[in-house]
């Protein structure tokens, strides 16, 4: 008796109960929506299926007028569930040359919310890096003398 009152409750949760036969009605616009839905659905399946299983070539050239055998390149990415220690960063060329350049990164920790933690200094081994700008030949006081 309880298996027979457990069938009954389930059998009342069902969402997709079954219309008697005596009350289903067909008419032409449903049917005309019917046969435009299958058709649909056939053509986006056959569509989606060509486009996964076709493979096409594509190649681009663009010259580099850069003549500088460095390129100094800036970035900010801020990852929240990723520690310092795991990032590193790999620059790999056309020809498939890769170089990893992580030691030239600044990481910061940062909390929750974004906010750094606390300040590390640059990366001490890069050497690459000029602090002044030797084209600027005024001091210090004539530079603020302009404003």
């Amino acid at each position: 008796q309880i298996s027979t009152m457990g069938r009954t409750f389930v059998a009342s949760l069902d969402m997709y109960r079954k219309v008697p036969v005596d009350l289903l009605e067909g008419t032409r616009r449903g049917s005309i929506l019917s046969t435009l839905a299958v058709f649909t659905m056939g053509l986006l399946f056959f569509l989606e299926t060509k486009a996964f299983l076709s493979s096409s070539l594509k190649t681009s050239l663009a010259l580099d007028s850069n003549t500088d055998s460095q390129i100094r390149v800036n970035f900010n990415i801020t990852m929240m569930d990723l520690k310092c220690e795991y990032a590193t960063i790999d620059v790999v060329s056309v020809l498939g040359t890769q170089q990893n350049v992580t030691q030239h990164v600044q990481k910061f920790p940062i909390d929750q919310y974004g906010v750094r933690q606390r300040y590390q200094q640059r990366n001490l081994r890069q050497h690459d890096v000029q602090l002044f700008d030797s084209t600027i030949e005024e001091t210090i006081e004539e530079l603020h003398a302009d404003g």
